[in-house]
C-alpha cells in the first residue's frame, strides 16, 4: 500500500517480493506506522516501510495458500486412505462369503437344485457384503456374528454318538409330525414324516420329494425356493432394508436340505389343526444353512414349532437360515421360533410371510442363546381382511448381542397387525430392536400397533430401540412406542416385606415380566 502512494516507485522491491512469494519464509507484518500514514510522511520512512509491507502482505498470502494446500493434501490423503481401507474390508468380506459357499459345497454333495446354488453364487458376486456403514448393520457386531468365525473342530464325533445325544434331547410325542435336522441335513431316524398316501398333508425333506405321485410337489418346492428376500420380494430402498440379501444368497448357494410343510386346500374351514415340529441341531463341526418352507392351502390350520439348538456347549459355528411362509386365503398359521444356541454360537435367520385375504399369521420368536444372533422378519399382508401378530422376547446376558429387525407391510385395505416385544438384558449384553410398520396409500382402514418394553439389569447392559411407522394412508388407527426401565426397588421391597428375600423377589419379577408373551409356549 505504501509503495503505491503518489511520488514513490516500488520497482526495487518487486524482486524481493517475488522471492518471498516463492519461498514463503517471511514473517513480516504490516507496520503500524504505515497504516493511516499520509503523503507528507518522510519519503525514506515510506520507502523502507513500503518494502517491508509489500513483502509481508505478499508473503503472508503465500504462506496461507501453502497451509491451505497442505491441509487439502492431508484431507485428500485421509480420504484416500479411508477409501482404500473400505475397499480392502469389502474385498475381505466378499472373500469370506465365497469361502463359506465353497466350504459348504466341499463338505457334502448337493442333493437338490443345482441351478438354485448357481444363482446363489452369482448373487454373492453382485450384492455388497454387510458392513457397519450400511443402515441395517449400523449397530451389529459383524465380526462376532460373521467374520471372526473360529476354525471348525478338528475332532469329528461319530454320527451314532450324535444321534444318541439328539434322542435324549427330543421329547416323546407320537401325536405330532417331526423333522429333525443335524447341520442342515435331515435325520430320518429321528423324524416322523407324513404318510406318502396322505395327499392332504406333506411333511418331509428333499429325499421324500422323489417318491412317485408327488411330482407336482417337487415343482412347487423349486418355485418357492427360487425367490429370495430383498432380491425377488420385499424390495425396499437401502435405508429401509432388513439386510437379508447377501445372507439369503449365501444360504441359496450352501443349503443341503430343506424342511417342507405343505397342506392342500380344503373347501371349508375345519377346526382340525396340524402340529409340526422342526428341530435344527448344530454340532459345531461346520456352518449350517437351515431352510424351511411352509405352504398352507386355503382354509387350513397349522402350528409350526421351529427350534434351533446346539448339540454341544462348545458349538461356535454359524447357522444362517431362511424360512418362507405362504398362507392362502382363509388359512391360519401359528409359527413359534425358539433360538437356544450355545454361548459362543452364531445364528441368523430371515423369515418371510405372505398372507392372503382372510388369512392370519402369528409369529412368536424367543431368543436366549448365541454369542451373536439376529432375526430378520418380513410380513406382507397382501389380501383384504388379513392379519398378523408378531410377539418376541430376547433374554441376553454376559457379552451377547441379540437382534430383531422386522417389517410389517400393509398394502391393501382393512388389515390388522399387532407387534409386541420384550427384552431382558444383563451383564454387558446388548439387544437391538428395529421394527417398521409400513402402510401404503391404498391400505385404508388399517389397524396396527407396536410396543417394545425392556428391562436393564446391569449398568453395562444396553438397549437400542427403533420403532417406526411409515403411513401414507389417512384413514388408519396406528400406534407405536418403546419403554425402558429397571426393576422397581419399591416393588422388590414390597415383595421382600411379604417374606421373600431380595434374590427371590428379583427372580420372581423377572419370571413374570415376559410371561404374558410366553403363555402356552
Amino acid at each position: 500500500q505504501a509503495a503505491m502512494q503518489p511520488g514513490f516507485v516500488a520497482m526495487e522491491n518487486a524482486p524481493v517480493a517475488a522471492a518471498s512469494l516463492a519461498t514463503g519464509r517471511s514473517r513480516w507484518h504490516i507496520p503500524p506506522q504505515v497504516i493511516g500514514s499520509s503523503c507528507n510522511t518522510d519519503p525514506t520512512t515510506w520507502a523502507a516501510a513500503g518494502r517491508r509491507t509489500l513483502l509481508g502482505v505478499v508473503s503472508g498470502s503465500a504462506a496461507a495458500a501453502m497451509v491451505a494446500t497442505r491441509h487439502a493434501r492431508r484431507r485428500h490423503h485421509g480420504h484416500g486412505m479411508a477409501a482404500r481401507a473400505s475397499n480392502a474390508a469389502r474385498e475381505v468380506a466378499d472373500a469370506w462369503f465365497r469361502g463359506q459357499a465353497e466350504l459348504a459345497s466341499e463338505s457334502a454333495p448337493r442333493k437338490f437344485g443345482a441351478a438354485l446354488a448357481e444363482r446363489g453364487l452369482t448373487a454373492l458376486q453382485e450384492i455388497a457384503a454387510p458392513a457397519r456403514h450400511q443402515e441395517p448393520f449400523r449397530y451389529t457386531d459383524l465380526d462376532a456374528l460373521l467374520y471372526n468365525l473360529p476354525a471348525p473342530a478338528a475332532a469329528q464325533v461319530a454320527k451314532e454318538d450324535m444321534l444318541g445325544s439328539l434322542q435324549e434331547m427330543l421329547e416323546e410325542n407320537d401325536e405330532v409330525l417331526r423333522l429333525v435336522f443335524l447341520d442342515g441335513v435331515l435325520c430320518s431316524e429321528l423324524s416322523r414324516l407324513s404318510p406318502v398316501e396322505d395327499g392332504a398333508t406333506f411333511v418331509g425333506a428333499i429325499d421324500a420329494l422323489s417318491a412317485p405321485g408327488i411330482e407336482n410337489m417337487s415343482a412347487r418346492v423349486t418355485t418357492l425356493l427360487e425367490k429370495l428376500p430383498e432380491m425377488d420380494m420385499f424390495m425396499a430402498p437401502q435405508k429401509d432394508t432388513l439386510g437379508c440379501a447377501k445372507l439369503a444368497a449365501l444360504n441359496q448357494a450352501a443349503f443341503q436340505d430343506v424342511a417342507c410343510i405343505f397342506l392342500r386346500k380344503e373347501e371349508t374351514v375345519t377346526g382340525q389343526e396340524e402340529t409340526v415340529e422342526v428341530a435344527f441341531f448344530s454340532s459345531g463341526a461346520c456352518s449350517s444353512s437351515p431352510r424351511l418352507l411352509v405352504d398352507v392351502g386355503e382354509n387350513r390350520k397349522v402350528k409350526v414349532i421351529e427350534t434351533h439348538v446346539s448339540l454341544d456347549e462348545s458349538d461356535a459355528s454359524l447357522s444362517n437360515g431362511i424360512c418362507r411362509v405362504v398362507a392362502a386365503e382363509g388359512s391360519h398359521v401359528e409359527h413359534e421360533l425358539l433360538q437356544q444356541k450355545a454361548a459362543d454360537a452364531r445364528w441368523v435367520e430371515s423369515v418371510t410371510a405372505e398372507v392372503a385375504a382372510g388369512a392370519s399369521y402369528k409369529l412368536r420368536a424367543v431368543q436366549s442363546g448365541g454369542r451373536a444372533a439376529r432375526l430378520n422378519a418380513a410380513i406382507a399382508l397382501e389380501g383384504e381382511s388379513s392379519s398378523c401378530e408378531m410377539t418376541g422376547c430376547m433374554m441376553a446376558d454376559q457379552k451377547q448381542q441379540l437382534d430383531v429387525h422386522s417389517l410389517i407391510h400393509h398394502s391393501v385395505p382393512s388389515c390388522r397387525s399387532a407387534q409386541q416385544q420384550k427384552n431382558m438384558v444383563g451383564g454387558s449384553a446388548e439387544c437391538i430392536f428395529k421394527g417398521s410398520i409400513k402402510v401404503d396409500a391404498e391400505a385404508q382402514q388399517t389397524e396396527s400397533s407396536q410396543i417394545m418394553r425392556s428391562l436393564l439389569l446391569s449398568k453395562k447392559a444396553q438397549i437400542k430401540a427403533m420403532p417406526s411407522l411409515q403411513i401414507q394412508a389417512d384413514d388408519v388407527s396406528c400406534s407405536h412406542g418403546a419403554a425402558l426401565t429397571q426393576l422397581d426397588p419399591d416393588q422388590v421391597f414390597y415383595m421382600a416385606s411379604r417374606g421373600l428375600d431380595g434374590k427371590d423377589a428379583r427372580r420372581l419379577m423377572l419370571a413374570g415380566f415376559p410371561e404374558d408373551l410366553l403363555i402356552g409356549l
